[in-house]
């Protein structure tokens, strides 16, 4: 992706380029930075375009929580903390929902990647017993179809597959909103920076999104009316959704390494403030759910090996939860920290 660093000017070089970090040499495993044997300090190899996790030209799209991200990399996320006070008549205790979620990230070739995810929940309802139990099983494909470096453009498609009945069941499932059906959920990705535009002081900005359509394996049906409410009764099955998000992040390294040198502390041109707003909306009809948003408003500190994200959780409506809440995560670049195995694609194993 880029030449030799000492060849490029520093406004002209990728803010990830000037990380150097010391590392370890071990056997089998090389983690970039210093020769242990030598005690020889060497520069930071800079990416290719192929190594680089999700780049465009001189623009990272950082790790984000509640909206995924447009590129194809190997990494981890080990855990992911998630909590929020659920919706609640007013006037009564709101449920407290806690999650711990991992997901798993590959390459298979330099553009085309798998992942798995899921996770284990807690759900606290006052005068009731605590519900808890593992998520269903989510796997994933992704194909990252379109790279501009120059405009700092990313565009990737892929599907998303929920296995119904691979996490808790029963009343704890249900408790926990544990689909009982399947689903498959096409899903578009895209990344673009602002780099490119006459703005100032607003070239470290950049968006990213999704928009996927969820497909549900077994259909919603009308089977009859609670005779004591009046309530519709329904099957097992789900209605179709749409689902989608968007993010504004504002890069510090970027505006250091691009726009101007303010001569900040390095731990501050690591950060990058974000800001997550997703949605899921019913498609089909019969539906028994309703539009939901959440919105998510913190910061991203990224190292060459790893970044630790935290955000404060803030509903859209009522139906999505009823107080503010959190969620953290800590993310494991593998492309970094084992480029010669687990961090590169399985097609040059």
């Amino acid at each position: 992706m880029f030449a030799s660093r000492s060849l490029m000017p520093a406004a002209a070089r990728p803010w990830f380029a000037n990380l150097l970090i010391p590392g370890l040499l071990i056997p089998g495993l090389l983690i970039r930075g210093l020769l242990i044997p030598g005690l020889l300090v060497v520069p930071l190899a800079v990416p290719t375009q192929a190594d680089a996790h999700d780049t465009a030209g001189a623009r990272l799209f950082v790790s984000t929580v509640l909206v995924d991200d447009p590129g194809v990399a190997d990494e981890v996320s080990l855990p992911t903390f998630f909590w929020l006070p659920q919706s609640t008549p007013s006037g009564t205790p709101a449920p407290q929902l806690y999650q711990l979620n991992v997901e798993f990230n590959k390459r298979i070739t330099e553009n085309f990647g798998v992942s798995l995810g899921t996770g284990y929940s807690w759900l606290q309802t006052p005068g009731a017993k605590t519900a808890n139990g593992w998520q269903n099983l989510e796997a994933g494909l992704k194909y990252k179809v379109y790279v501009n470096p120059e405009h700092e453009f990313m565009l990737s498609a892929g599907v998303t597959r929920e296995f119904a009945r691979t996490g808790a069941s029963g009343t704890n499932g249900a408790a926990l909103d544990n689909d009982d059906s399947s689903s498959t959920t096409p899903t578009v990705y895209f990344g673009k920076g602002l780099g490119d535009l006459p703005i100032g002081y607003l070239r470290p900005l950049a968006i990213t999104g999704t928009l996927g359509y969820q497909i549900a394996d077994k259909k919603l049906k009308v089977t009859g009316t609670d005779p004591a409410t009046g309530d519709l009764l329904f099957n097992n099955g789900l209605s179709n959704q749409w689902t989608g998000g968007l993010t504004m992040q504002y890069s510090m390294r970027y505006l250091q390494s691009q726009v101007k040198d303010f001569g900040l502390p390095e731990w501050l041109n690591r950060m990058t403030g974000l800001v997550e707003a997703t949605w899921s909306s019913p498609a089909s009809k019969p539906n028994n759910g309703s539009t939901q948003y959440l919105f998510g408003v913190g910061v991203n500190y990224t190292e060459t090996n790893y970044a630790i994200t935290a955000e404060l959780l803030i509903p859209g409506n009522q139906q999505t939860g009823s107080h503010l809440g959190v969620v953290a995560q800590f993310h494991l670049y593998l492309d970094d920290l084992l480029p010669r195995g687990l961090g590169k694609p399985v097609t040059s194993w």
